[in-house]
């Protein structure tokens, strides 16, 4: 049990250190604080919290910087929340207080934004859902040959994929095959889709139009972009910041491990509606043991669990980014279930 001097140098050497990334030391503390000790009383507050795995030497300094226990009873027992600033309700404002014609659209406004407020990497993920339904599909022609497959589904998702017709066939010849997905396959959900594809629609299709088989794997494959759990970073160039001693293949590899959605999940985890402030090795990851990760889930009524995570150091301004993730997601669930809607 820490007394109330060791709990106000600890708070405020992580304070500091967070500001100005430098070691602090027993004449910065009684500069800054209200104490009618010596500084041999300070240095020996701070070589009992350095005992008990609170705080830790630089080799470069005589000062003392957070440990990763230190940042923990730090987060556990003398965090405040922070009030919301003018300039985080401004940026409020301008995520979502704006028309978005899709959703993936309001995801990489809102990371950026994030991604700009802290200087951090952000990273977040749609609600995942199995009840996705075909809304629509078309082919349009573009140039010569060049045909686009669009797909809608029932969540406003809108996707895409440019193909080439043989020389010779028109995308008239495709009509009716356009035509049938349309009356049989609109309002089923786009899992069930896949599993009729690779069941007895193409015998199906057969019986009543010429079905080329190259063109409804194309579909397929369509198909499957619209369901995939896509991965919204922000700030992507911002974790170099903060990375130190890490190789090149350790970079590579954690940008591949934001990248995965089922990773992110994995690490985020969407058993807790709360935010989660994990710590270093607490992340379960050695890719992310050098960082810190505050994240929350969202949830959409009926649409799923989504998540938003900010990745920055361990010396990151820990009671801001739980304010921000918090606002963030909750702003977020509610654009999300008016615009399903």
């Amino acid at each position: 049990m820490l007394t109330d001097r060791q709990r106000l140098i600890l708070a405020t050497i992580i304070r500091d250190y967070a500001k100005t990334g430098k070691a602090v030391g027993s004449k910065t503390l009684l500069g800054e604080l209200d104490l009618t000790v010596s500084s041999a009383t300070v240095r020996n507050e701070m070589a009992l919290l350095e005992e008990l795995g609170l705080l830790q030497k630089e080799h470069t300094s005589s000062g003392r910087v957070p440990s990763q226990r230190g940042y923990r009873y730090y987060v556990d027992e003398l965090m405040h929340q922070h009030h919301l600033s003018k300039v985080v309700q401004q940026s409020l404002e301008r995520v979502f207080n704006r028309n978005f014609q899709e959703i993936d659209d309001l995801m990489q406004t809102m990371v950026d934004e994030l991604a700009s407020l802290t200087g951090y990497t952000v990273v977040a993920l749609k609600p995942e859902s199995a009840d996705i339904r075909l809304s629509g599909f078309r082919l349009v022609p573009i140039n010569g040959q060049q045909i686009m497959a669009i797909i809608v589904t029932n969540d406003g998702q809108v996707t895409s994929q440019s193909f080439r017709l043989p020389e010779g066939t028109s995308v008239r010849y495709l009509d009716d095959m356009v035509d049938y997905i349309n009356r049989t396959l609109v309002n089923q959900p786009i899992i069930e889709v896949l599993r009729t594809l690779t069941g007895d629609l193409p015998w199906q299709m057969e019986r009543t139009i010429r079905t080329p088989v190259a063109f409804l794997q194309l579909f397929g494959d369509v198909l499957a972009r619209s369901i995939h759990d896509n991965v919204f970073i922000g700030g992507y160039l911002n974790v170099l910041d903060f990375t130190v001693d890490s190789s090149l293949q350790d970079v590579k590899q954690l940008y591949q491990l934001l990248d995965s959605a089922q990773d992110m999940r994995r690490v985020v985890g969407t058993a807790n509606d709360g935010v989660i402030i994990q710590i270093g090795d607490e992340n379960g990851n050695d890719l992310l043991s050098p960082y810190s990760l505050v994240s929350a889930t969202y949830r959409v009524a009926q649409y799923g669990v989504g998540a938003i995570a900010i990745l920055g150091p361990t010396s990151m301004r820990y009671a801001d980014m739980v304010s921000l993730v918090d606002a963030f997601r909750s702003a977020l669930s509610q654009q999300l279930l008016e615009y399903y809607r």
